[in-house]
């Protein structure tokens, strides 16, 4: 990214699946329906918002109301209900998937461990219809405090399977959990990586934050959640922990069955 980029840099929204999910089958509130994404989507383009590829964000080439859009994980759902929305508008996105696990199911999550993922072949789709198919890691393993092996197979082996599959290396990482360390970080950039995503911890260009965006957001919460001020809010809300189920119950959440 150009120095202007690290001045005001764009807004990057962390997703994770595409598809209804009842609240007992989705505990984490990972998926997003498909309407309520072409809703989020689709306002944000009508408030002036610029959605960028991955390679437009990495080049600093962008006005100030600018958006990354990425989705974690690689469910089979993103391309079977994702997929279509970004199409109908035309929007880019970058999708993080794990290349250990291709063509099974979501076993890192006790809670909810059938939830298929994409395969080989449908990676290949995605990356086709012109999304950015980026490193999530191996098996979704948390790489804080991670020896040398795991490290290995969740950058290096991940993104070799990656690169055979789309034909293209990996530029950008996304950590299982958005949680790292220093280590972590220097593995990332050893392995040529060009940056990598976190969720809330900010450390430079290998830790850049992104706004998670969830089942539970209605139009209030997701318009709150895009505002330039909302970092802020998220930072003090770990200071008080009061203070974000308070903000929910004045303008309320999604209905979830």
């Amino acid at each position: 990214m150009s120095h202007a980029s690290t001045v005001r840099q764009p807004l990057v929204l962390m997703y994770h699946g595409v598809g209804r999910r009842p609240a007992h089958q989705d505990p984490f509130c990972l998926f997003v329906p498909p309407d309520t994404l072409h809703r989020q989507l689709r306002g944000l383009l009508d408030r002036g918002w610029t959605p960028l590829t991955l390679g437009r964000y990495l080049r600093g080439d962008f006005p100030r109301r600018s958006v990354l859009v990425t989705f974690d994980d690689g469910y089979q759902a993103m391309l079977d209900e994702g997929l279509p929305v970004l199409r109908d508008l035309g929007f880019p996105a970058t999708a993080f998937v794990l290349s250990g696990v291709l063509g099974g199911t979501s076993t890192w999550m006790a809670e909810m461990p059938d939830e298929p993922l994409l395969d080989a072949e449908g990676v290949r789709a995605l990356a086709d219809a012109g999304l950015d198919v980026e490193c999530h890691g191996w098996d979704h393993s948390d790489l804080v405090n991670a020896d040398a092996g795991t490290l290995a197979r969740n950058l290096l082996d991940a993104a070799a399977v990656l690169a055979d599959i789309t034909g293209k290396r990996a530029r950008a990482f996304a950590y299982p959990y958005g949680t790292h360390d220093a280590a972590a970080r220097r593995a990332v950039a050893e392995a040529g990586f060009e940056l990598a995503f976190s969720v809330h911890d900010r450390a430079g260009r290998y830790a850049i934050p992104r706004v998670d965006i969830n089942a539970t957001e209605n139009d209030a919460t997701f318009r709150l959640k895009t505002w330039r001020g909302y970092p802020v809010i998220r930072r003090l809300s770990g200071a008080v922990p009061s203070l974000r189920p308070a903000v929910h119950s004045l303008i309320g959440r999604a209905h979830r069955p």
